[in-house]
């Protein structure tokens, strides 16, 4: 089949959504005839990753690079004015994506990037079948634990809250719904969000996945310590602070154990003054380590935890589940689907307090019962093989056969 994969963000060896835009665009170009409409700026990035690595250049794969004037788009620098740069964007890229149909006559366009179903898109106005997806932002902080949060953070909730349901307003996405074949959303609180006249065509897919499983060198443990880590952006929704509070609250009796942080962001200080009694010594904060080290590196550990309260996908779950240690979750968003044949890893939504107090007794299991241990790091192992591109594509083709 000829697909046209509309990918606003597409870039090699990236995460969140240019990795998302990417591992799509190459996964589904080993089975299809694939067009990648994306932005301009994308090009020198992978015209140079094809040079250095030209056994991954697929005569299947192909490029449409779509750019914006600077004329008209010189009041964008970074993120500010974001919103209104991708409108216009998208409004041209579906120009654009006319005249090439003409050309080639695509089977049916699929929207990958941006993850977000309160993006616009115009892709609809092609004509042809469409399949919005996955898309990602319906996930929200639960009730219960946002009293944990400062002013301004709850202010930015209440503003992501509000702005979910006028995004189903706006005439660009209400078009883009009614004229989807399908919809795809990588969370079931996304699918909630999608129209119920749209339920009966909407599905549970994740956005994100691994390109394929790690090949793990051999790691000789030489000591009794149990390493805990814990991975992501130091920002208040990723909730670092629960992962410490749990461990402050077992470190005194379980003196073998350490706690590991890999990640920055402005929660950082906050974060080494709760720690600050046991920093350096229990519990440290890692050096920035590269992707191409990331698996090698959680092989030293034996538990991961994810604390995140509102992510639609969480790569660093993904690749610490493939290295085969128990990865224990509070169970939201990308990380409940993750986890969800091994429900004894899983933090039922509750108060802070009683989250912290949770996760400080599963990990207490862990950390005595060594066998109970690898029995739940064999679980995570064995779901990983789930989260591969590969894998999505298996389910979704199964769609594309429908839309012939």
């Amino acid at each position: 089949m000829n697909i046209l994969l509309s990918a606003y963000a597409c870039e090699p060896n990236k995460g969140s959504e240019p990795g998302v835009g990417w591992n799509w665009a190459i996964e589904l170009s080993k089975h299809h005839n694939v067009w990648v409409i994306t932005r301009d700026n994308n090009e020198p990035t992978i015209t140079e990753y094809f040079k250095e690595h030209p056994e991954y250049k697929n005569e299947n794969l192909n490029f449409i690079y779509v750019g914006l004037s600077k004329k008209i788009t010189f009041w964008k620098k970074g993120r500010r004015g974001m919103r209104i740069f991708y409108k216009m964007w998208q409004q041209k890229a579906a120009k654009v994506a006319s005249s090439w149909n003409k050309k080639i006559h695509f089977d049916f366009v699929q929207h990958v990037s941006f993850v977000s179903y309160t993006q616009p898109t115009y892709m609809y106005k092609l004509g042809i079948p469409m399949i919005f997806g996955p898309v990602a932002g319906g996930d929200n902080i639960p009730s219960a634990l946002l009293s944990n949060l400062d002013n301004k953070e709850k202010l930015i909730e209440i503003t992501r809250f509000f702005s979910q349901y006028l995004a189903l307003m706006v005439p660009s996405i209400r078009k883009t719904m009614l004229h989807s074949k399908y919809i795809f959303t990588a969370t079931e609180a996304t699918k909630k969000r999608i129209p119920n006249k749209y339920q009966e065509k909407t599905f549970v897919l994740p956005a994100i996945g691994l390109e394929k499983l790690p090949k793990l060198s051999a790691f000789e443990k030489k000591d009794d310590t149990i390493r805990i880590v814990m991975v992501g952006n130091l920002i208040y929704w990723k909730a670092i602070d629960i992962g410490i509070n749990a461990f402050l609250g077992l470190v005194e009796e379980y003196p073998n154990v350490e706690l590991h942080i890999l990640g920055e962001g402005n929660k950082k200080e906050y974060l080494q003054r709760m720690a600050s009694k046991y920093i350096d010594d229990k519990i440290f904060f890692d050096k920035p380590v590269s992707h191409d080290d990331i698996f090698e590196y959680y092989k030293r550990f034996d538990i991961y935890i994810n604390t995140t309260l509102r992510d639609s996908g969480c790569m660093a779950m993904m690749e610490a589940m493939c290295v085969g240690i128990p990865c224990i979750c509070i169970a939201t968003g990308g990380p409940k689907i993750l986890s969800s044949s091994i429900p004894e890893l899983q933090i039922s939504i509750s108060q802070y307090d009683t989250v912290v107090n949770e996760l400080k007794y599963k990990l207490i299991n862990l950390i005595e019962n060594k066998e109970y241990r690898e029995e739940l790091g064999l679980k995570s192992l064995n779901q990983s093989m789930n989260n591969t591109y590969h894998k999505k594509y298996l389910h979704i083709n199964e769609f594309y056969k429908k839309m012939k």
